[in-house]
């Protein structure tokens, strides 16, 4: 193209023209491979460097079909210092429950369920918690509800607490346990070996 033609269209020569200038070659095709690396390692906001993001597939999605699910996985109860687990509530709402002819309003089961635990409640149980309740009677209050879950506790009516053939049962077997352990101490006291004995 020489450089004495002009553009008719501007008035300048074509060489310096953008309307008489060679127009760019098109871009290389990438291969689909290509692209799809290059998606990848740029990311949503184009750039270079990101991890891909992948996401996660759920353990039921990963099962094998036609084998069982894995059981839950159930945490134990955190048990802070200065407080006692809910599951010593267990038995003495149990006892509570047996001595007033398996029936007893909830206030009342509350109120000697503390009276028996009174040895046995620490300090930071006797604490207002955030609901305005005393500690331990919450955490009563929620082993009663695990008691009712467990098939151990009913209700008779409205706040009225109720032992069923179940929770007699259970309160049998702890009962058994403690007696027997209680044997165990004294004959362990008693031993000429231990040197315990007077």
């Amino acid at each position: 193209m020489s450089a004495d033609k002009w553009c008719e269209f501007c008035e300048m020569s074509l060489v310096s023209c953008p309307h008489g200038a060679p127009k760019p070659p098109p871009p290389a095709e990438t291969p689909p491979l290509e692209r799809v690396r290059t998606r990848a390692t740029t990311g949503t906001s184009g750039t270079t460097g990101a991890a891909p993001r992948t996401t996660r597939t759920p353990v039921s999605a990963r099962r094998v079909p036609g084998t069982p699910a894995p059981a839950p996985v159930r945490r134990a109860p955190v048990v802070r210092p200065g407080r006692t687990p809910q599951g010593a509530f267990r038995p003495y709402l149990l006892a509570t429950l047996a001595d007033h002819d398996g029936r007893l309003e909830r206030d009342l089961a509350l109120e000697e369920v503390g009276r028996r635990m009174a040895d046995v409640l620490q300090r930071d149980d006797l604490g207002i918690g955030p609901s305005g309740e005393v500690r331990w009677r919450t955490v009563a209050l929620k082993e009663r509800r695990a008691l009712v879950d467990a098939g151990l506790v009913g209700s008779a009516g409205p706040g009225l607490w109720e032992l069923t053939s179940a929770g007699y049962e259970t309160l049998a077997v702890f009962r058994a346990a403690q007696e027997q352990a209680e044997q165990e101490q004294a004959e362990a006291s008693d031993d000429p070996e231990t040197g315990t004995a007077d």
